[in-house]
């Protein structure tokens, strides 16, 4: 998919809209694309901004809170996720996550930029960030109690930039794990989430061989295939963008 920004980060909300729509009916608000002052990203949420209600045979237990930020790729071609919010809340009237995937391409070095963050008390886990070493300036200021050792404050990495898991992942776990009963049929749900993961790990997959095009090359040699080098040189490999954390 290519096409000005405005145009991709509208048809990422329209994607986004039937997939959840699928899962939890047409009364859920639909996304929306709003440009940000500057116009050179676009957030990508629901208007009005009222979550996505998962239920079960009983009524509402879950609350889905998602928000993306849109740019343009390195190549100013492609839509980029900037950001995504994924929090997980209990319906009616949670205040704070049960956890939330979250990715922010520039949270920082030493941080995954894609991650999950559990809320909750686990007295042993917080005591052995309590009694944790000094290697590291964060791991630093925990045991040195400068900052909380809460279960919260853990970054678990969830695959990096490129493989991190999607809102369809998120919502199909929900269903096995919780129970949620789809609109129409568990089975129809499933189908529209592995539709939906599909396309995007096709994407995903084009985006990774930008980063690695002789990872393609002899892949696809191996495969049988006769890759023939553009005349003005093959474009190189971004090691940076693998290596990320």
């Amino acid at each position: 998919m290519s096409g000005t920004l405005q145009e991709q980060a509208e048809a990422f909300a329209a994607g986004l809209t039937t997939t959840v729509q699928a899962v939890v009916g047409t009364n859920c608000a639909a996304f929306q694309a709003t440009a940000v002052e500057g116009g050179d990203a676009f957030t990508v949420r629901q208007r009005p901004a009222d979550g996505v209600v998962l239920s079960d045979k009983d009524g509402p237990i879950l609350r889905l809170e998602v928000d993306y930020e849109c740019t343009l790729d390195g190549f100013d071609r492609y839509l980029a996720v900037e950001t995504s919010k994924i929090h997980v809340f209990v319906e009616p009237n949670g205040r704070q996550p049960l956890f939330r995937y979250e990715f922010e391409r520039s949270l920082g070095a030493n941080l995954p930029a894609a991650h999950i963050q559990f809320h909750g008390t686990h007295a042993e886990l917080e005591k052995a960030m309590e009694d944790c070493g000094d290697s590291t300036p964060r791991a630093k200021r925990r045991s040195r109690g400068k900052k909380p050792a809460l279960l919260s404050q853990l970054h678990f990495p969830v695959g990096g930039t490129r493989f991190r898991p999607t809102l369809e992942d998120v919502m199909e776990m929900l269903i096995e794990e919780f129970g949620i009963e789809p609109v129409g049929s568990v089975k129809a749900a499933r189908k529209q989430l592995a539709d939906a993961r599909e396309d995007w790990r096709r994407k995903q997959i084009g985006t990774a061989v930008r980063d690695a095009p002789s990872e393609a090359v002899r892949v696809l040699t191996d495969m049988g295939y006769v890759v023939t080098p553009p005349t003005d040189g093959c474009a190189p490999d971004k090691p940076e963008k693998l290596r990320v954390f």
